[in-house]
């Protein structure tokens, strides 16, 4: 935000390089201006108007798409302003959500489970296991009682006895299969699929955050001033599309005598006239400078107390039908003091 004035007096001289002819004539011209203002009930100082201004800048760069507000429209705070292209954005947006859905998908796989099909195949893996185990362990038996008999050697019995051991392993392994496809993937494995879901869940909030700064809203109520960036141009970031004069933010600058500053303090309600509009304004002084302007410290006498200025500022109250735009020239209207 900016603010927008217009100081038809010359820059403030600064007490320690004043030079005393000058001082002098600001003096007297300050004297002069002091006495016609006792002598006529409707005299005025003279002032400006100046308001806060905001410009709007890009916060990315782009070509400006479409430009929805004119120069002179009243928008409010949140009311869309303009857009920039956003092709290249749409697509990343769809890409990014094509990765958040396989990413889901790949989570739910590992966490539901095999289907019943598989499920119903791995069982089988594990009754055929079984059933070799059981054949083993009996031919086992059978073994053990021939040699006893002494119907067959014993290094039959040790290769009955692996293939019993191989029986078990292989019911082991089925048995594990099985219940690895009935909890899904592994611990890691889920782990992972969730931290991938994660990740394109940020990258489509990323790519939405994006879009969003595509289409720019006003952040103040107030008038469209000047637009600076037009359709099809390329706009920087940070550069300033558009300006907005702020609502309500019109204030009248003037400088107040010390022997009237206790007619402006803050709070005090004043009338402003403007050149060519027969309706005076009123303003409500907001603050007074608490620093004299113009005149030299060295040269203060008695005499020339009284003509140190103070700088005013009022705010505009209510509506106006004249035309008072920041820099417009004013007068403050000296009411006739009572007593």
């Amino acid at each position: 935000m900016k603010r927008l004035s217009f100081n038809p007096s010359s820059a403030p001289i600064r007490p320690a390089l004043a030079r005393p002819a000058l001082c002098a004539s600001l003096l007297l011209a300050a004297a002069g201006l002091s006495g016609c203002l006792e002598g006529d009930a409707r005299s005025q100082l003279p002032g400006y108007i100046e308001a806060d201004i905001t410009a709007v800048a890009t916060p990315v760069a782009g070509t400006l798409f479409q430009m929805g507000v004119k120069e002179g429209q009243v928008v409010k705070s949140g009311e869309k302003l303009y857009t920039l292209e956003s092709n290249r954005e749409q697509a990343q947006l769809a890409e990014a959500q094509a990765r958040k859905l396989q990413a889901e998908s790949q989570q739910q796989n590992l966490s539901k489970g095999a289907r019943k099909d598989e499920l119903e195949q791995v069982r089988a893996k594990l009754r055929y296991a079984k059933a070799q185990l059981a054949q083993m362990q009996t031919n086992l038996k059978k073994s053990e009682t021939l040699v006893k008999k002494g119907f067959i050697a014993e290094a039959q019995v040790d290769a009955d006895r692996t293939n019993v051991a191989l029986a078990q392993a292989q019911v082991e392994e089925a048995r594990a299969a099985l219940r690895q496809a009935k909890e899904g993937g592994r611990d890691d494995e889920k782990r992972a699929a969730a931290a991938q879901a994660s990740a394109a869940v940020a990258g489509v909030a990323q790519v939405e955050w994006l879009l969003q700064q595509k289409q720019v809203t006003a952040p103040v109520d107030g008038v469209v001033q000047e637009i600076f960036v037009r359709q099809g141009e390329f706009a920087q970031t940070g550069a300033s599309v558009l300006s907005i004069l702020q609502k309500d933010s019109l204030r009248v600058r003037f400088f107040v005598p010390n022997d009237l500053r206790p007619r402006f303090l803050p709070g005090s309600q004043f009338q402003v006239k403007v050149s060519g509009c027969d309706e005076t304004l009123t303003a409500r002084t907001t603050r007074v400078s608490a620093r004299p302007e113009y005149t030299n410290p060295l040269m203060f006498g008695p005499e020339l107390r009284d003509r140190l200025s103070f700088l005013t500022e009022g705010r505009i109250e209510g509506a106006s039908k004249c035309s008072v735009p920041p820099g417009t020239p004013v007068g403050v209207v000296l009411a006739q003091t009572q007593g």
